[in-house]
C-alpha cells in the first residue's frame, strides 16, 4: 500500500512539467504497429522526498507494535478480486507446455 501511496504522490507532483523544446522520444506501439514520436518532460525533482523520509522515520520511532503485526486486507481490495488479469482461472502450466510443444511435433524437418 506504501508503494502504491508513493507512486500517487510521485505523480501528482511530477504531473504538471512542463516540456523540452525541439526535445522528443520515439516509441513504437504495439496496437496500431507504428512509431510515434512523445515530446520530452523536464526533469523531475524530488523536493518531497525530505519530508516523505522524516514523516515515515517518525511514525516509525513512534509505533509502539510490532513490525510483524497481521494486518487485515478488506473484501473489496482489488488484490482479492482476481488473482489474474485474465479474470478465470489460468489453466495447469503442464497444460501449456505441451499445447506448446504439440505444434511443433506436427511439421515435418526438410532437409
Amino acid at each position: 500500500m506504501a508503494r502504491i501511496l508513493l507512486a500517487v504522490l510521485d505523480h501528482n507532483f511530477h504531473l504538471f512539467r512542463s516540456t523540452v523544446e525541439g526535445q522528443y522520444k520515439k516509441a513504437y506501439s504495439k496496437w496500431s504497429k507504428n512509431w510515434r514520436v512523445i515530446p520530452v518532460k523536464q526533469p523531475k525533482t524530488y523536493q518531497y522526498w525530505g519530508v516523505v523520509c522524516s514523516r515515515i522515520l517518525k511514525r516509525r520511532a513512534e509505533d509502539n507494535n510490532s513490525i510483524l503485526r497481521l494486518i487485515e486486507i478488506s473484501e473489496t481490495n482489488p488484490q482479492n478480486l482476481a488473482p489474474t488479469i485474465a479474470m478465470r482461472e489460468p489453466p495447469a502450466t503442464k497444460d501449456l507446455v505441451e499445447a506448446r510443444l504439440s505444434r511443433f511435433k506436427d511439421k515435418k524437418v526438410s532437409s
